[in-house]
This record gives C-alpha cells, sequence and structure tokens, in this order.
C-alpha cells in the first residue's frame, strides 16, 4: 500500500451565518432580489440505513500509528482523510467538516463506535456523518454528546470485502468526534488513494448550512422561514464535496459560518478564518495542522460576509494579500484559485470581483507568482419575485451547489488536468 503524499486541493469560502439579516449590499436579504443563477429544487441521494445504540465494542486497528497531525495511513488499517489526529489509532480525532476514513472491511454486517464532545464555546449538539459503503451513500447519522455511539452501517451485507467511507458532516465549531474503531467487520486495510485530495476551508456555503432545507421568499420574505440546524446542513451534498466525486478526488473541509476574509459579518476584525487556519481539530482547539499531504490547488472564496456592512475597501485585500502569503508558505507549489459566490448580487459582487482582480494583480507583481487565477460562481436563481426555494436563510441548496460544483469541475480539470 503506497503512503506517498497525495495531492490537495484547498476551497476556501466565507459567508453569513445568517443570510436573512443580510444587508442591501448585494447580500440576501427581505426586499433584495438577487441576480438569476442555478436551480433551486432539493435533491437527496438513497442509502443504507443507520440505527445507533449506546455501549458496544470496538474493534482494534492493525499496525501502527501515524504522526500527530498527520494523514497517513495506518498499516493494515483505515486510510485517514482531511484533518485527522491519529496518534493513538484506536481513537482518532477531528472536527472539520469532511474528515473521516476510508476503509476495506470484511463482514456481512459493518458498525462503528464514535464519540462526540462540545466544544468550550458551543452548547451540546448532535454532530451528523454521512457513510459511504460500496459507493452508495447511506443514511445520515447523528452522534450527541456524551455517552459513546455504536453505529450500524450497513447489515445483510455478502461476507466479503467492501469499502467503507464514513465523513463528518456538522462544522468544526460544534466539538470534536473520536474514531473508536469498528464494532463489527474486520478491517483488512484501505482502497488506494487516487492522488487527489480537495480541502475545502471556507465559511457557511462550504460548510452546507442548511443545504437540505427548502425556503420560498414569495416578494422577497422567506414564508416559512428555515434556519439552520446541524440535521439540515449537509457537508457531502456541498458543491466542493460534489465535485470530488465527480473528479474522483477525496475532500475535507475547514469551514466556520459568518466568518470573513477581513472581517466577520457582525464587523469584528477577530473573527477571520486565518485565525483557525492552522487548526487541527475545529474552531476551540489549538492543536497545529502539519500540512503534511501538499496542496495542488487552493480555492479562496472569501468576501460574503465581508460585505454584510458594506464594501471594507483595501483593508480587504490587505487582509487577502497576507493570507496568499500564509497559503503559499504550506503550498509553494499549489494552484491558487480566488473566487466569489453564490449568495452576492450587485453591486456587492462586482465589487468583490473587482478587489480579487486587484489582489491578483499585487501578489503576481510582487513574487512573480503565475499560479494565481480569479472567477466566480454565479449567484443563486430565486426567480423573478423571491419564490424559488433556496436552502436554509437564503443559503443555496443541493441544486444550486451541483451548479456551483459544475464550474469549479471545469476550472480544476483546465489548470489541473484532472
Amino acid at each position: 500500500m503506497s503512503t506517498a503524499p497525495r495531492q490537495v486541493v484547498w476551497f476556501l469560502c466565507l459567508c453569513t451565518t445568517i443570510c436573512g439579516a443580510c444587508s442591501s449590499n448585494g447580500a440576501r436579504s427581505n426586499g433584495a432580489p438577487a441576480n438569476s443563477g442555478g436551480t433551486s429544487n432539493a435533491g437527496g441521494e438513497p442509502g443504507f440505513s443507520g440505527t445507533t445504540s449506546a455501549g458496544g465494542t470496538s474493534s482494534a486497528f492493525v499496525g501502527g500509528t501515524t504522526s500527530r497531525g498527520s494523514a497517513t495511513i495506518v498499516a493494515g488499517g483505515p486510510r485517514w482523510v482531511g484533518r485527522v489526529i491519529a496518534t493513538d489509532p484506536n481513537a482518532a480525532q477531528f472536527a472539520w467538516q469532511g474528515a473521516g476514513l476510508v476503509a476495506t472491511v470484511k463482514g456481512a454486517s459493518i458498525a462503528v463506535k464514535l464519540r462526540s464532545e462540545p466544544s468550550p464555546n458551543n452548547s451540546s449538539t448532535n454532530v451528523f456523518f454521512q457513510p459511504v459503503v460500496d459507493g452508495q451513500p447511506g443514511t445520515r447519522f447523528a452522534v450527541p454528546s456524551g455517552a459513546d455511539q455504536t453505529v450500524i452501517l450497513a447489515s445483510g451485507l455478502t461476507d466479503t470485502e467492501h469499502s467503507v467511507e464514513l465523513y463528518r458532516e456538522t462544522e468544526g465549531t460544534y466539538g470534536k468526534s473520536t474514531f473508536l474503531g469498528f464494532a463489527s467487520g474486520s478491517v483488512v486495510g484501505a482502497p488506494s488513494a487516487s492522488g487527489r485530495y480537495i480541502e475545502v476551508v471556507g465559511d457557511s456555503i462550504s460548510a452546507g448550512y442548511g443545504n437540505l432545507g427548502s425556503e420560498p421568499h414569495p416578494n422577497w420574505t422567506a414564508t416559512p422561514a428555515c434556519h439552520w440546524t446541524a440535521e439540515n446542513s449537509s457537508w457531502y451534498a456541498t458543491y466542493a464535496a460534489a465535485a470530488g466525486r465527480a473528479l474522483n478526488a477525496e475532500v475535507s473541509t475547514v469551514a466556520r459560518s459568518g466568518w470573513g476574509m477581513y472581517r466577520d459579518r457582525d464587523g469584528s476584525l477577530a473573527n477571520v478564518l486565518s485565525s483557525v487556519y492552522e487548526h487541527a481539530l475545529g474552531t476551540d482547539d489549538t492543536v497545529a495542522w502539519t500540512y503534511a499531504p501538499k496542496a495542488s490547488l487552493v480555492v479562496v472564496n472569501l468576501g460574503t460576509n465581508d460585505w454584510n456592512n458594506g464594501d471594507p475597501g483595501v483593508s480587504y485585500e490587505t487582509a487577502y494579500v497576507s493570507f496568499i502569503s500564509t497559503v503559499r508558505r504550506h503550498y509553494p507549489d499549489a494552484w491558487i484559485f480566488l473566487t466569489i459566490g453564490s449568495m452576492l448580487g450587485d453591486p456587492a459582487l462586482s465589487q468583490v470581483k473587482t478587489h480579487l482582480a486587484n489582489v491578483v494583480a499585487q501578489v503576481t507583481a510582487s513574487t512573480n507568482d503565475t499560479r494565481l487565477v480569479t472567477f466566480d460562481m454565479g449567484t443563486q436563481d430565486l426567480g423573478s419575485d423571491g419564490s424559488v426555494p433556496t436552502g436554509c436563510d437564503w443559503h443555496p441548496n443541493v441544486a444550486d451547489h451541483l451548479r456551483m460544483a459544475g464550474i469549479l469541475q471545469a476550472q480544476i480539470s483546465s489548470k489541473l488536468g484532472w
């Protein structure tokens, strides 16, 4: 089994926590129509049902351990995806969306044991997971804070080897997850990686905020309103996760709702992505990530929250240039895409695009960096009167995430040849 470093693609995006309260600077607000974009009908994927029970025993992984903060493979065990600390492979920890594992498991029934721990800065919440068995997404399930939970991912299978994927769906600001092993089924290794690894660092859009919900806005008023819950928010249904599946690339996400490049949606200069970008285990745990897998592409989509109170001006560009320097320090050879979308309309959208073009010009002039490009992902379609449903709090739903995924796919294929 190869342990060669894998390519990583980074997507960065920050958006509002509740866009129903956005200003009229082009962000969604009551009475603020959007430019036309994609379609808005939500969808889903059928799969295996998951059941949960307290307790259970955990089968031990075979082989050695990985370095702290590393995504290397445990010999004879799962391959960790995303930001996973597996110093103890029998209690691997992770918090960011899309983090999890891929494994080859033998057995007619497959179950895992998981633990959720609440963040000190957020009340207890259910943490959702997405299982995928033999390439088919199963039913999402919740692991509440408290006692360890044993969850059946699939049963009634042939007693042979099966591919198993398991991804955390809930934002990294809602506590930490611990994978305690397989309670049924025997791990015999992991499928080989494709060599394509996408990591999304972002906001509510990238986190999948409310994308399983449906909220119409006749006459630009949400009726009925739909608000965020862990249950209606799916990382697996996000644009980056969808693009990754289409391109045979693994995807991890570092996302925080409501934060921006220069400021958050409430104007705070402290709540910005750069303050948690290097965290291995969510927003509140300061253990540093090693960046051992090297990125081949970084896609930055930051600006929606910065524009909640109007154009932040040159300060946005200054913060962006500084952040690109940080990305370059970790990934000197990566492409960097500067994007925006899909919740802003004009004049904010045009303002962001102008600032992004300025950032590219500044960085190129000062460093001769030729691996920068900017583009936008369009604006979601709300219809002529806002009656076309979106996800919760005006956020993109599954259909609009798929529309954005197509745009990103095309850009990635063009530059990386995937």
